[in-house]
């Protein structure tokens, strides 16, 4: 842990993208369950098979409640709903790259920097460094140690191969997430309460591979589907909701 004033923390060192474990806490975690509860089921079923009580734990609060519980406790069960619908796996990593990318600062403007780069260059653990050294200079991270530099580039980079977002040869993947996974956010962020502006302006887009004009265009694609009412003018945009929750959203779209 780091202080708070600080942009950047290390938590992203207690594991990279995790995704198998991940899954794997997700089709075991019981709807309802509290935080003590789910723990000490896990630990007693070894759920997260041949790691420690300690590791185990480790897991459970600074990696997965860190990003899939702690800003909101009904994320858990959405993400178990699309599980169970059977959502494509590439489909989930993008989801679960997002909550990562809130819940590590660090990560998501590392993408956003690439982003911006247009995929010209192949991502080492040097153009991690890099970023990292650029982003202590700057005050948005602590003056860490070498040691700790290095396993956080080396972190930066496995997430992005954890949750797909690399080619075979290191560059960063030029396509957007599909369809699902668009639509996915577009009702989060309404249900968290955001206006209709405010959705098409949150970063997550950028973090996700869209600039402004290709997001228009896939959600007016997607309001075709019948799950809102879109209207843009290039000036007033409205989008006119049809589901009431979440779980009513995701029982339409993946069933």
């Amino acid at each position: 842990m780091t202080s708070p004033r600080f942009n950047y923390n290390s938590n992203l060192a207690k594991g990279s993208g995790l995704v198998n474990e991940t899954l794997a806490l997700i089709e075991f975690y019981e709807i309802g369950e509290s935080k003590s509860e789910f723990i000490t089921r896990c630990i007693s079923h070894n759920i997260l098979n041949k790691s420690t009580e300690h590791r185990t734990k480790d897991i459970i609060n600074l990696v997965f409640f860190d990003r899939y519980w702690k800003a909101n406790e009904n994320t858990v069960k959405n993400l178990k709903l699309l599980r169970e619908s059977g959502l494509s796996l590439d489909s989930l990593k993008s989801i679960l790259f997002v909550y990562t990318s809130r819940a590590n600062k660090v990560l998501f403007d590392f993408v956003l920097e690439l982003r911006k780069e247009k995929h010209s260059k192949k991502i080492t653990k040097d153009t991690s460094r890099s970023f990292l050294l650029r982003a202590i200079s700057d005050g948005k991270a602590p003056a860490w140690s070498d040691s700790m530099i290095s396993r956080v580039s080396s972190y930066l980079v496995s997430c992005l191969n954890d949750f797909g977002l690399l080619d075979k040869e290191g560059f960063l993947k030029v396509t957007s997430p599909n369809t699902k996974v668009c639509s996915f956010f577009l009702h989060e962020l309404h249900f968290k309460g955001y206006s209709d502006q405010k959705i098409v302006e949150d970063e997550i887009w950028s973090l996700l591979g869209f600039e402004f004009h290709q997001l228009i265009k896939e959600i007016e694609r997607i309001s075709f589907k019948g799950t809102f009412i879109f209207q843009y003018s290039g000036e007033i945009l409205k989008i006119g909701w049809v589901f009431k929750t979440m779980e009513e959203f995701i029982d339409y779209e993946c069933r």
